[in-house]
C-alpha cells in the first residue's frame, strides 16, 4: 500500500485538457454527421412524395397535381386567369390544403390542424403518413409564430404554431396567377402535364421551405429574369438542401455562394442572389436551370 502513487494536480489538469481537446474535435463532427443523417431521412421523405406525385399524374392522364396550397377547406382552388384574350375561372386539385380545425374552422393551433390540411390534399390517398411531409431538422412546429397577414377567411393576425410541412412546390407547377402579373417570368414557363418536362431527372418538383407564417403558404416563387430570390428556401443539411426531381428521385445540392447561405439564414423575401464579395450568381443560375420545367424562352422581354 505504501508504494501506491496518486495523480498529481498537474497530471489531472493535463488529462482534463486532452479530454476537452478531443471533445472540441468530436462534437462538431458529430453535429455534421447528425445533419447528414437527417438529410438522408429528408431525401427518403421527398422521394416518397415524388413517387406519389408521379402516380397522381399517371392516374389523371398525365395531368400533374397543382402545386399551390388550397385556401379553401376542400383542397381545391379556383383561379381567375386570362388565357389569350379570354378570362376564365379554373378549378384545380391542390397537393395539400390549409390547416383547419376538426369542423373546418380557420384554426392553426396544433399539429393535428396541419395534418387535416394534408388529408384534403390530392396526394394524401397516395402518401398518408404525415412524417413524409416533414424534415426532422425542421423544428418550427415546436415554437409559436406570428401570422403576418390576415388569414384567408379574414381573421386578424395572431400567434400560431410554427410550420410542420417542410416541402413546397414551385410556381411553375401551378396555374395560380402571380399577384403582380408575370414580373418574375414564372407564368411563361408553367406546365400542367408530365409530358411537358424537358430532362425530368434535372427538374425540381419539391424543395425545402421554412417560412414563418405558421405553414408554407401557396407556392415557392423565384425571379427568373434577374438574380433575385423572391422567396427564401431552407438550407438544413450542412450548407446543402435536398430536392426531389420530376423522375421521382431525391438528391442533395451543396451551395457555394455566401449570399445564398445568408438568405436562408435570414429567411427574408426579395434577397439578392448576387454574392457581394465576388459578384457570383452560380447558385441562382443552377437553381434557375433546374426550376424551369420545360422549354426556356429565348427572351424574357
Amino acid at each position: 500500500m505504501k508504494n501506491q502513487r496518486a495523480f498529481t494536480l498537474i497530471e489531472l489538469l493535463v488529462v482534463i485538457a486532452i479530454i476537452a481537446l478531443l471533445l472540441a474535435i468530436i462534437v462538431p463532427a458529430l453535429r455534421v454527421a447528425k445533419e447528414i443523417a437527417a438529410g438522408s431521412v429528408c431525401m427518403a421523405n421527398e422521394a416518397q412524395l415524388g413517387k406519389c406525385w408521379l402516380l397522381y399524374a399517371e392516374d389523371n392522364e398525365g395531368l400533374i397535381v397543382d402545386g399551390d396550397t388550397s385556401d379553401q377547406f376542400d383542397g381545391r382552388s379556383t383561379y381567375t386567369r386570362t388565357e389569350g384574350n379570354v378570362t376564365v375561372n379554373v378549378t384545380v386539385r391542390n397537393w395539400v390544403g390549409r390547416p383547419m380545425g376538426p369542423n373546418n374552422q380557420d384554426i392553426n393551433d396544433t399539429l393535428n390542424d396541419k395534418i387535416r390540411g394534408f388529408q384534403v390534399g390530392a396526394l394524401w390517398p397516395y402518401v398518408s403518413d404525415p412524417k413524409a411531409y416533414h424534415c426532422p431538422v425542421d423544428m418550427r412546429h415546436t415554437k409559436r409564430a406570428v401570422y403576418p397577414y390576415n388569414s384567408p377567411t379574414g381573421n386578424p393576425p395572431g400567434l400560431w404554431i410554427g410550420g410542420y410541412r417542410t416541402y413546397s412546390i414551385g410556381k411553375t407547377l401551378s396555374k395560380r396567377p402571380t399577384d403582380s402579373g408575370d414580373s418574375t417570368g414564372e407564368m411563361r414557363v408553367e406546365i400542367i402535364r408530365n409530358s411537358q418536362f424537358v430532362n425530368p431527372s434535372d427538374k425540381i418538383i419539391f424543395l425545402e421551405e421554412t417560412d414563418g407564417y405558421g405553414w408554407n403558404h401557396r407556392t415557392w416563387n423565384m425571379n427568373l429574369k434577374t438574380p433575385n430570390w423572391v422567396d427564401p428556401f431552407a438550407i438544413l443539411h450542412n450548407d446543402s438542401s435536398t430536392f426531389v426531381y420530376a423522375d421521382g428521385h431525391a438528391d442533395r445540392h451543396k451551395w457555394v455562394n455566401k449570399q445564398t447561405k445568408e438568405m436562408a439564414k435570414a429567411q427574408q423575401k426579395g434577397w439578392s442572389a448576387v454574392d457581394p464579395g465576388t459578384g457570383s450568381t452560380e447558385d441562382w443560375i443552377w437553381f434557375k436551370r433546374s426550376y424551369i420545367p420545360g422549354k426556356i424562352p429565348s427572351t424574357w422581354n
